[in-house]
């Protein structure tokens, strides 16, 4: 890559940045059914155009926005590294990326997944382009580990929902009990570390 297109590359990122932010602010403030991409542009100190150069319309930005909150660098790093882990390393590192990125995005992750319901539409672009894709890599995990021993006989669509419900609903709680909640308490490596025992070797005393 060429020191021009490079330059172009840190400009297109830094311009998608400014509209998701104002994208986010303004969703935040009137809610994404009555947001429209003049009231972004404005938030974002720039011109109607501007936006559709770079998304389709407020829908293919909210996924965007999605994307960007909900699928980190460090998570698509440890899908693509999966044969090279044992089944304990990659599924504690895999909840405490997850936890760790979720605890401190808490509010703005659980806003977007809010906003995604309240539209069918939205709703099915958001399952197809994001959450079946993950999915589909920790099931075929799964189903890997079941066929060469390491797992007895599960429903790996099950088990990989499981996990997903898992985080989303300790974020969940962690929203709701806020100085209460013990993820307050303890390092996310640790909480970590004890879901994937749970996950692994389940509640039975060995």
């Amino acid at each position: 890559m060429t020191t021009r297109q490079k330059r172009k590359e840190r400009i297109t990122k830094a311009r998608q940045m400014q509209i998701m932010d104002a994208a986010l602010s303004v969703f935040s403030s009137k809610g994404f059914g009555e947001s429209t991409v003049a009231d972004i542009a404005e938030e974002a100190g720039i011109g109607v155009g501007t936006i559709y150069n770079y998304y389709k319309d407020k829908r293919d930005l909210l996924i965007s926005l999605v994307v960007q909150n909900l699928i980190s660098e460090d998570l698509v790093k440890i899908l693509g590294d999966i044969p090279s882990r044992s089944n304990e390393a990659l599924i504690q590192s895999l909840l405490e990326e997850r936890l760790a990125f979720g605890l401190d995005n808490v509010q703005k992750i659980l806003f977007l997944i809010f906003e995604i319901q309240r539209d069918q539409k939205l709703r099915r672009q958001y399952l197809t382009q994001v959450i079946s894709p993950l999915l589909s890599k920790i099931e075929k995990y799964i189903i890997s580990q079941v066929n060469n021993g390491s797992f007895r006989d599960v429903d790996a669509k099950v088990i990989a929902r499981t996990m997903a419900a898992s985080i989303i609903g300790n974020m969940l709680l962690y929203r709701l009990e806020r100085r209460d909640s013990p993820f307050k308490k303890t390092r996310i490596k640790e909480i970590a570390e004890e879901l994937s025992k749970l996950f692994i070797y389940g509640l039975t005393a060995k």
